[in-house]
């Protein structure tokens, strides 16, 4: 008698392992509950791990103006095409590449409050390294090596991810993994989830690039089906793409920087610096993570993965390219992550002994819950982490309440990250010099004028005096010294400085009326602490960010700021304390390591 063949949805993806079933088994009617209750278990479990990760403390300088798009478009009730809030590119084109991505913002934002944008990042971040544990999960059958590769993930990405729409792309990247690999066909609604892709970030063509390497197996495969319905589906997502408001410029944009290194943005923006050169946002795990995905890729190449799994080949290709991506520019180090986890997972499945991962079987998932748990605990999970992930606190809120209170208007000179601050305190009001759109605004000769005065270059104060400008809008730290020239110089004269910044104004600019101080706030009171610190007045500092701190209690600089004011005045149990507190609030290292070097002075 022949053998009959089996056939089935294991022998066509990888998402489901062959098993050997006998007769006791299917008897044993306990056994399938309990495999999905170990099954949930696991997803319960990694949800900790991969939370303790989302809590990045970056500057906030791009979430404030695409907040501030998302009210403009939706006050306007359409998509605005040419810039409104620069004096030197107004009516200039502005490229809205991510315009459905601020209206979700600020529809966010006005529903449930600025604060909670934390919740729609936690909530985006776990989903997609959930579900890439669940690819990885399918793929290999094997949840404690699937879990690994995704915890290698998240970390080596854990310092790109802040509150920003480029999380849509992260996202966006795993769900076209799972609608493809977990699928014996590429779905028919494929081209619907690249129509909100291009809407909500410039990710989308990295989207196409993965497609095509995704689909190209099927298409050269010998005497395949299926290859007509896939160039078709391929095809339609390339076209639902142009149905954006910037039509096929959209898909030139990224180009131009993947062929212009010599780009002043490229070399400016620390995230758009390559890895390999000093500066920039630091990756410290991303070197160990190349290892540890070129290790994984000799593992599979060995173990024949490639024979046994038809998409083998496309996702060593998907890493092999955000490699080169990553290693161009930092901004893609994300993008390598989640290509490496998948790499990666399958590869500790050959190695992990069988043994191990039954005996492990329900231990392993509670340890890792255990362990998530452990490394979350410090952390606030409440709105107020918003202040520290934002470091709100590094913007000039106290001078722009100031700006309120007196309705000042006009064209600012401000600093590169304070730009799209000022969009979203003054409606425009204050029209900028340059702000954090960069490249979909600003012309390369504008960047470079600016780079001029930040860097204090030769002819700054002529780049400043010839720029139409108004105000100046700069860091009163050691950066902005020299600005105090600007103010001998007779041309310029303070108009408001608080704890991070200064306002200058032309002398020949006439203010509205009597200037009214700033409303009194937490941070007018940390204002004033710190002018009362720089005069050594300490205990008067230390009186006013105790007032800061009773208003509200979640500024790191009226937090830190007290303890240094009581380490001044000798009072150094009660600097600690202070410290000790600070460190509840919101854990960071800098602080951890001043409160070992108190306790160790005599």
């Amino acid at each position: 008698m022949a053998k009959r063949k089996t056939v089935g949805n294991a022998d066509k993806t990888p998402c489901v392992k062959t098993t050997t079933v006998n007769h006791d088994q299917l008897n044993d009617t306990t056994k399938v509950p309990a495999s999905k209750i170990a099954s949930g278990l696991w997803y319960l479990a990694a949800i900790p791990s991969f939370w303790s990760f989302a809590f990045t403390t970056m500057w906030g300088s791009d979430l404030w103006w695409h907040i501030a798009t998302g009210r403009l478009i939706l006050a306007l009730k359409a998509i605005p095409s040419t810039d409104p809030w620069s004096f030197t590119r107004a009516g200039e084109p502005w490229l809205q590449h991510e315009w459905l991505a601020d209206v979700v913002f600020q529809l966010w934002v006005s529903v449930f409050g600025m604060n909670s944008l934390v919740y729609w990042k936690w909530l985006i971040l776990i989903l997609a390294f959930l579900m890439l544990f669940h690819i990885a999960r399918r793929m290999t059958n094997d949840p404690l090596a699937s879990y690994v590769a995704v915890l290698i993930a998240v970390a080596t990405a854990a310092p790109f991810l802040d509150i920003r729409p480029h999380l849509y792309s992260a996202l966006g990247y795993v769900l076209l993994l799972c609608l493809v690999l977990l699928r014996e066909k590429p779905p028919l609604y494929l081209p619907v989830f690249f129509l909100f892709w291009v809407n909500l970030h410039g990710g989308f063509f990295f989207g196409l690039m993965a497609l095509t390497v995704l689909l190209l197996p099927s298409v050269i495969k010998p005497r395949s089906v299926d290859r007509r319905r896939t160039i078709i589906i391929w095809a339609a997502c390339v076209l639902a793409c142009l149905f954006n408001p910037n039509g096929y410029r959209a898909f030139t944009y990224p180009l131009k920087y993947a062929f212009d290194s010599d780009s002043p943005f490229a070399q400016a923006i620390g995230e758009w610096l390559s890895p390999l050169v000093s500066g920039g946002i630091p990756a410290p795990l991303y070197p160990y993570a190349i290892g540890v995905f070129l290790v994984a890729s000799v593992v599979l190449l060995v173990k024949r993965f490639n024979r046994t799994n038809e998409h083998a080949w496309p996702l060593l290709a998907l890493g092999v390219l955000t490699l080169a991506m990553s290693l161009t520019s930092r901004r893609f180090i994300v993008l390598f992550a989640i290509s490496q986890a998948l790499v990666v997972a399958p590869a500790l499945a050959f190695v992990i002994p069988a043994r191990l991962r039954t005996a492990s079987r329900w231990a392993a998932p509670v340890l890792v819950a255990l362990l998530g748990l452990f490394w979350l605990f410090p952390y606030p999970l409440s709105p107020y982490a918003f202040h520290y992930l934002t470091v709100e606190d590094s913007f000039p809120v106290d001078t722009c309440n100031f700006i309120e209170a007196n309705g000042l208007s006009g064209n600012v000179f401000s600093y590169y990250s304070w730009g799209g601050y000022l969009h979203l305190r003054t409606d425009g009001r204050m029209k900028t010099y340059i702000d954090g759109r960069a490249d979909t605004v600003y012309d390369n000769e504008t960047v470079l004028r600016y780079a001029a005065v930040q860097g204090f270059k030769p002819g700054w104060q002529a780049v400043i005096d010839s720029s139409n400008a108004h105000y100046i809008l700069w860091p009163r730290n050691e950066q902005g010294r020299p600005l105090a020239e600007l103010v001998t110089s007779g041309r310029w004269q303070v108009l408001y400085d608080d704890a991070v910044s200064v306002l200058l104004e032309r002398n020949d600019q006439q203010p509205p009326g009597p200037l009214k101080a700033s409303p009194d706030s937490a941070y007018r009171r940390v204002t004033e602490g710190v002018k009362n610190f720089e005069q050594r007045r300490f205990d008067e500092a230390e009186r006013r960010f105790r007032e800061a701190r009773a208003m509200n209690p979640f500024i790191k600089t009226a937090c830190d700021s007290l303890a240094l004011a009581q380490a001044q005045q000798g009072k150094k149990q009660e600097a600690i304390q202070t410290l000790e507190e600070c460190q509840r609030i919101f854990p960071d290292g800098a602080r951890r390591q001043t409160i070992k070097t108190l306790q160790q002075q005599p």
